[in-house]
């Protein structure tokens, strides 16, 4: 008897050690900056690896889940990306009560994972294109019995860290194309004040009311001329002048950023209506939306130098609705997660957030930001408004006023 109250024990200590274990990761503090702290992993169902009930964490291509005894960077990465995606998977379970993520099955998640994502092979070839500095939710497979390619379910990829030299950068030129904008309309306005102060000379020196004897003098066309020069100098030259300001290398270091692991999560969390397919400025606003409300904050990978080199998304930041926004290419910007962010403080935090998950059943990966969107949020708005006559009013005046 003794022996088996004895077993028991032993086997419960055996559960609960398997259950919770604590690691380092990156969490956000109350003021939003990022820093180191020791965090408790739940549902683990190994002792010896970064295996949970809802989770597997493995390396690349392999199955395996990563081991306690790896490499320091491997395993704060995994105690990272394991312990947020659980806090992501919670707020959808316990807040949302999505039925989805209460019907999942153990999620594979693949750290410093190169390949590109094939629908038929799951992986593409190595050396196709390899990837770094992105992260990536991909739709299960049916796989491809004839190849030995088994089916899969879904996944996240998380790809590793590259320093990227900003003349090899590929980047978004929306925002610098709206940098442009604002400067050439800026130039136009400097032209135009000192083609008018000249003329103005001229009519005085004519008049005889003007203290200068010419218009033409050297002073008087520096005076006179010298802000144009100055502004059409910085507006030909701006390209050069940012490059040679800006940092010299770039990174992006996806499994330690909690909101692009929440990003990521909600991808998956909404694939029910938003199908995994590719990426658009509607699926990727929705997932930011999400990924915002488990963060807490309407910044995303905002005060995280160490791990993110580049800008971050920001919901507040105001912005005027572009035909580019339609664009693939131009998927990740931030106008629709702000947008989205608006509408739900119009509404109130629980009900603006509730709106939001409703909101997916009408829209689809394909919808359009100027069509599809903005039916599917006056829809949602007729159903689950609590007064739908005056909030879409509102809601309306909120998106005129953002050039929709």
């Amino acid at each position: 008897m003794k022996n088996l109250i004895l077993i028991i024990i032993l086997f419960l200590i055996a559960t609960n050690f398997a259950q919770a274990r604590v690691f380092k990761a990156v969490v956000r503090t109350e003021s939003n900056r990022a820093h180191q702290e020791d965090v408790v992993l739940q549902d683990l169902i190994s002792e010896t690896s970064f295996e949970g009930k809802h989770f597997r964490i493995v390396r690349g291509k392999s199955n395996e889940a990563i081991k306690f005894d790896d490499s320091e960077e491997l395993i704060f990465k995994a105690a990272t990306v394991y312990y947020h995606l659980t806090k992501a998977r919670n707020y959808f379970l316990n807040h949302i009560r999505s039925a989805l993520v209460a019907d999942q099955a153990q999620m594979i998640i693949r750290l410093e994972l190169t390949n590109q994502f094939s629908e038929l092979g799951h992986f593409a070839h190595d050396n196709l294109d390899p990837q770094s500095n992105n992260a990536l939710t991909v739709p299960g497979g049916k796989g491809l019995a004839s190849r030995g390619v088994q089916p899969w379910e879904t996944e996240i990829w998380f790809r590793p860290k590259k320093r990227v030299h900003i003349d090899d950068l590929k980047v978004n030129g929306l925002a610098n194309q709206e940098f442009k904008g604002l400067m050439r309309g800026f130039r136009n306005q400097i032209h135009m004040q000192s083609l008018q102060k000249f003329m103005v000379n001229i009519l005085q020196v004519m008049m005889g009311t003007s203290r200068q004897s010419s218009p033409f003098s050297i002073d008087n066309v520096f005076r006179t001329a010298g802000s144009s020069v100055i502004m059409e100098f910085g507006y030909q030259f701006i390209d050069p002048i940012t490059k040679l300001a800006s940092r010299k290398w770039y990174w992006l270091d996806t499994a330690l950023i909690p909101e692009i692991i929440y990003h990521e999560y909600s991808h998956a969390a909404l694939s029910d209506h938003l199908l995994l397919t590719h990426s658009t400025a509607v699926i990727e606003g929705m997932a930011d939306f999400f990924a915002g409300q488990i963060a807490g904050s309407p910044k995303l990978a905002k005060h995280i130098k160490k791990y993110n080199t580049f800008n971050g998304k920001n919901a507040k930041r105001k912005q005027d609705y572009m035909i580019q926004f339609e664009m693939g290419e131009y998927a990740n910007t931030d106008f629709v997660f702000g947008m989205l962010w608006e509408i739900k403080n119009l509404l109130g935090e629980e009900n603006g957030e509730k709106f939001m998950f409703e909101l997916r059943k009408r829209v689809t990966t394909n919808s359009a930001i100027r069509k599809e969107l903005i039916d599917g949020i006056i829809q949602t708005c007729d159903e689950y408004c609590a007064n739908p006559f005056v909030d879409k009013i509102r809601i309306l005046k909120a998106l005129n006023q953002r050039g929709i």
